[in-house]
C-alpha cells in the first residue's frame, strides 16, 4: 500500500539534509520502517523551492511556500494532501500527519495523527504579542482557545498516536476513559548507543564540557540559558560551552558571547547529534514550553551525558530527578544550581551520566520503538474502522 507522510519540513531546501526539528528525526526513523512492511513511501512537505528526490528508498517531495500570510496550516496541508491523491492514483492509502497541528479532519480509516507535545503551557509572552492576551482575563482565554484547538487538531483522524503520557494525560483528562477513535502511545526513541568506559576510567586533564544543543528559539529556553551560563561562568571559569544547534536565536547568542574562548557556537546534522553528545559531560535542556519525549535529553542521555532539565512537559516522564539526571523548575536560579550540582560532585555526575544512558537504551530503546509502530500500522492497516463523519 502508498503511504503518504505529511509535514512543513522534512528534508531542508538542499533536498539532502534532515531538518523539522525533532518531527524530522521521527520522520526519518519511519520511512525505513514502513518500507520494512512493505508499503511505498513518500513524503510530501513544505519548502522554498520545487523538489522532487529520492532519500534512499523515499521519494521526498518539497512544495513551495509554507504557512502564513494568509494561508492556514489546514489550507497547506489540504493542498499537500490532494497533490497525493492525484499522484497516488488510487484512494486507499496509509497518510500519516507527522504532527497534529498539521493535519486536516479526514474520513481515512488508514489515517494516523501524531501529537508531539502540547505548547501552551509556556507564559504568555512566548505564545502571542496580542496585547488582546496579556492581561489576566485575556490570557485565560488564549489557554482555553489553545486547548480546544489541541483537542480538534488531535482529533482529526480517527488513528491518533501520543508519544508523551504529559499529553495523553491532559487528554484523558477532558475526554475520559470512553474516547471515540483509537489511542496509541509510543514514546519517542533514544539512538543506539554503547556505554563508554572511558567515562568511568578518565584521567585527562581537560574542561568540563557542557553542551545546550536545540533549536535556536526562545521558548527552547535560548535567552534563559544565555543567563545562567554567563552567571556560571563567572563561578566556574574553568568549564567549557558548546551551544548547538539553528534558529532565529544564533546571532543573539553569538553576540552575547563574543569574544569568551570558552564558548563555541557551532550547527551539526541531526544524524550527528549522538556523536556532538558524546563529546560533552553535561548536557542542558532548559525548555520553557511543554516537550514531547524530548529527543534532546534522549540524545543526551544514550551520548553519556549527565542530564539537567526543566520539568516541562514530557521530560517529567523521561528523568527521575536526582537518580537518572536531574529536573528542576524554570527558573534561572533552580537552573543554575543544579549545574553546579553536576560540576561540583563528579562521583555524582558519573552516576547520572551512567543511570541515564541504561534508560535510554532499556526504556526508549530504538527498537521498541520500531515494535510499537509495525502494530500500530499493523492494527490500522488490519482493522479498518469506516468513519462516516
Amino acid at each position: 500500500m502508498k503511504a503518504f507522510i505529511y509535514f512543513i519540513q522534512f528534508l531542508k531546501d538542499d533536498a539532502g539534509s534532515v531538518g523539522g526539528g525533532g518531527i524530522g528525526t521521527l520522520i526519518s526513523y519511519l520511512c525505513p520502517l514502513l518500507e520494512e512492511l512493505g508499503h511505498e513511501v513518500s513524503v510530501y512537505q513544505c519548502a522554498g523551492r520545487d523538489f522532487d528526490v529520492r532519500w534512499g528508498n523515499t521519494r521526498v517531495i518539497g512544495v513551495p511556500g509554507y504557512p502564513g500570510a494568509g494561508k492556514s496550516n489546514e489550507k497547506v496541508v489540504q493542498y499537500l494532501r490532494d497533490l497525493a491523491l492525484r499522484q497516488a492514483g488510487t484512494p486507499e492509502r496509509i497518510e500519516i500527519f507527522a504532527g497534529d497541528f498539521f493535519s486536516v479532519r479526514n474520513n481515512n480509516p488508514y489515517a494516523i495523527c501524531l501529537q508531539n507535545g502540547l505548547s501552551w503551557d509556556a507564559s504568555i509572552d512566548l505564545l502571542t504579542n496580542n496585547k488582546i492576551y496579556l492581561t489576566a482575563i485575556g490570557e485565560k482565554i488564549f489557554r482555553y482557545r489553545c486547548q480546544l484547538r489541541g483537542l480538534r487538531r488531535f482529533e482529526t483522524c480517527y488513528n491518533r498516536v501520543a508519544v508523551d503520557l504529559y499529553f495523553l494525560n491532559w487528554y484523558r483528562s477532558f475526554r475520559g476513559p470512553n474516547v471515540n477513535g483509537r489511542l496509541f502511545y509510543n514514546p519517542n526513541p533514544a539512538p543506539a548507543a554503547e556505554w563508554n568506559n572511558n567515562r568511568e576510567n578518565n584521567r585527562e586533564a581537560r574542561p568540563l564540557r557542557i553542551i545546550f544543543a536545540r533549536r535556536l528559539v526562545p521558548e527552547k529556553g535560548t535567552r534563559f540559558i544565555a543567563e545562567v551560563f554567563k552567571r556560571l561562568l563567572g563561578v566556574r571559569p574553568d568549564i567549557e560551552i558548546t551551544l548547538a544547534g539553528e534558529g532565529p536565536d544564533e546571532g543573539f547568542l553569538r553576540d552575547t558571547f563574543s569574544g569568551d574562548r570558552r564558548v563555541t557556537l557551532k550547527s551539526y546534522k541531526t544524524e550527528d547529534a549522538l556523536k556532538v553528545h558524546q563529546e560533552n559531560d553535561i548536557a542542558v535542556v532548559p525548555s520553557l514550553c511543554g516537550e514531547a519525549t524530548c529527543l534532546s535529553v534522549l540524545e543526551a542521555m544514550a551520548a553519556g551525558c549527565a542530564v539537567v532539565a526543566t520539568n516541562m512537559g514530557g521530560t517529567i516522564t523521561e528523568i527521575i530527578d536526582g537518580f537518572n539526571g536531574l529536573l528542576c523548575w524554570p527558573t534561572k536560579e533552580a537552573l543554575l544550581e543544579s549545574l553546579l550540582k553536576l560540576i561540583d560532585f563528579p562521583a555524582e555526575r558519573l552516576r547520572m551520566q551512567k543511570r541515564g544512558w541504561e534508560t535510554s537504551q532499556k526504556s526508549f530503546g530504538l527498537q521498541q520503538w520500531r515494535s510499537r509502530w509495525r502494530q500500530i500500522v499493523e492494527t490500522v492497516v488490519n482493522n479498518k474502522v469506516e468513519r462516516n463523519q
